[in-house]
């Protein structure tokens, strides 16, 4: 089946993903809170859009087309938070061995297929290491859009 081919497929290095952040993990000086990062419990993996996917559109356009397609909702004072691939997994380190893995989503339920959903895996559930991995994450964030197009 077509769809369990694409959830080994990594997302390469150079390319980017955004993950919806909750407004109360957004900081008064614009950045993310690194909680906004780490597992809940029961999840394998957070939950992330590959822009990328969206090839030949303007960085707007991508995001615009994640709003549409997300089965989140997205509140006002939500963020977008952009990470590059690659300098996010070499700002983690030996810390954690993170992939970043296409997972789309097909339309169920009323939903839209989502074929730039994806997923950050490899994340630590040791509160300790989780909460460091969660911090340069976070720091790694080189964008962040509002989640609801005003």
């Amino acid at each position: 089946m077509l769809v369990e081919r694409l959830t080994d497929m990594m997302i390469p290095d150079p390319d980017h993903v955004v993950r919806y952040v909750r407004p109360r993990l957004v900081l008064e000086d614009g950045s993310v809170e690194g909680s906004a990062f780490r597992l809940r419990s029961g999840d394998s993996g957070l939950s992330v859009n590959w822009l990328d996917w969206f090839q030949g559109l303007s960085k707007s356009q991508q995001i615009e087309q994640v709003r549409i397609r997300s089965r989140l909702e997205m509140r006002r004072n939500g963020r977008l938070a952009e990470l590059n691939v690659g300098r996010t997994r070499q700002s983690i380190g030996s810390l954690a061995s993170l992939r970043f893995v296409h997972v789309p989503l097909p339309a169920e339920d009323g939903d839209d297929a989502d074929p730039s959903h994806s997923e950050i895996t490899g994340l630590p559930s040791d509160s300790s290491v989780a909460a460091r991995v969660g911090d340069l994450i976070a720091w790694s964030v080189t964008n962040l859009y509002p989640a609801v197009d005003s």
